[in-house]
């Protein structure tokens, strides 16, 4: 065999480097990416709203998956590699995992477990949360910091332990008015803007479509789809008198055992003629539920000259009718919600989009109260921001559970 020279080494040398260098490029594009889960911190137990946050290195990343016990529940295409998903108040272990996926198809991802509270005796972990509006001069107010809050709770300062803005997922219940009055395109016009309404929500929040005269006519489960929302409304008639309450209670109860933030939206011109539930159980419910209502108002053309004492009904004089209606603004107001009166139903789509910018804009803080009074109790909450001309609006206080 004849030994190679030198010459001809070095040659077959040169030619092998751009060769090389390919092989080594693809090497570099294939390599997957290294991802480090950040937050929350392994083996540490988790409740309400939680960050989680990734550190990617390497490979290009195209995408990152964020899921929470086999759900996936973000997709993020540019750092920060973050999300934010309430877990719930359940005191269990998580899976934890982050997938990045790169150019070629190839992935990196970690995982972590997260454990329950380990005490000898059953606790309760109670995360309170504010859900929190602050405008200034009609202008929303968006760069406020968790140390410009100070919370009282039954005029005791709490801890601010968690801190976000609108971005927590919410689950709605919207209460439309279908008694006779609604009928023909009013009816149609209320719907369609409930539809627009689930249109602009988040992937994560879930609303549901309830339509009320006397009776519930139609419900729809909840869904993030808009679609969804139309099933069975082809041969729906606006029909009957009005259950306000009934309904009210009832949309309340339906948001029993979800997690997270949860809003009920009327569209009703509050007029309460058939219900059996007196206002004053339902804002028993609502207090209970920590649910944020919402009152779309029609006004009625014969409103200005129908005084609410010049109703009666089978159930109540018109004091009765007064007291009613009062209450029923209470509720509303001592949620944290609020009242927008529509001269028209032409104003409801805008003012559902403008309720649902209200809902992105939230800042929502939570804290555990140092202030237990035993299950049932009510406690008063005041918050405070720190700011020149500044209006809050949030919940006036909240049931122990």
């Amino acid at each position: 065999m004849k030994r190679m020279t030198p010459l001809l080494a070095v040659l077959l040398g040169l030619l092998a480097l751009p060769a090389l260098a390919a092989v080594a490029a693809v090497a570099a594009v294939a390599a997957p990416a290294t991802v480090r889960i950040v937050s929350p911190p392994p083996g540490q137990p988790i409740f309400g709203p939680i960050e989680i946050r990734a550190e990617v290195r390497g490979a290009a990343v195209r995408k990152v998956e964020f899921y929470l016990d086999s759900l996936r529940v973000g997709v993020v295409e540019a750092p920060p590699w973050r999300v934010v998903v309430d877990v719930g108040h359940e005191n269990a272990e998580h899976a934890i995992e982050v997938v990045a996926h790169g150019p070629s198809g190839l992935v990196g991802s970690a995982s972590l477990r997260t454990l329950p509270l380990q005490v000898d005796d059953e606790i309760e972990v109670g995360l309170q949360q504010l859900y929190v509006v602050v405008d200034r001069s009609g202008q929303r107010v968006h760069d406020l910091k968790r140390e410009d809050f100070t919370v009282l709770d039954n005029g005791v300062p709490q801890e601010i332990v968690t801190f976000e803005r609108g971005e927590i997922p919410f689950t709605a219940v919207l209460l439309v008015d279908s008694s006779t009055s609604m009928a023909g395109r009013r009816l149609v016009t209320a719907v369609d803007g409930a539809k627009n309404f689930v249109g602009g929500m988040n992937r994560l929040d879930e609303a549901k479509l309830m339509l009320f005269s006397d009776r519930i006519l139609l419900e729809t489960p909840f869904t993030s789809i808009p679609s969804i929302l139309t099933l069975g409304l082809s041969s729906l008639e606006a029909k009957g008198g009005t259950a306000l309450n009934d309904a009210l209670y009832l949309g309340l109860k339906r948001l029993e055992g979800r997690q997270g933030r949860k809003v009920v939206i009327l569209v009703s011109d509050g007029v309460d003629i058939e219900s059996v539930l007196p206002m004053e159980q339902v804002q028993r419910i609502a207090r209970q539920s920590n649910a944020v209502l919402y009152w779309l108002r029609q006004r009625r053309a014969d409103q200005e000259a129908l005084p609410q004492t010049q109703i009666f009904s089978a159930w109540r004089d018109g004091e009765g009718h007064r007291r009613e209606l009062e209450r029923l603004h209470s509720a509303v107001l001592e949620s944290g919600g609020r009242i927008e009166t529509l001269d028209s139903l032409d104003q409801i789509q805008t003012a559902l989009q403008t309720l649902l910018r209200e809902l992105r804009e939230q800042y929502v803080l939570g804290y555990y109260s140092n202030q237990s009074k035993g299950r049932g109790t009510w406690h008063d909450l005041e918050l405070r921001v720190r700011g020149d001309g500044l209006k809050i609006r949030t919940q006036e206080g909240y049931l122990e559970r």
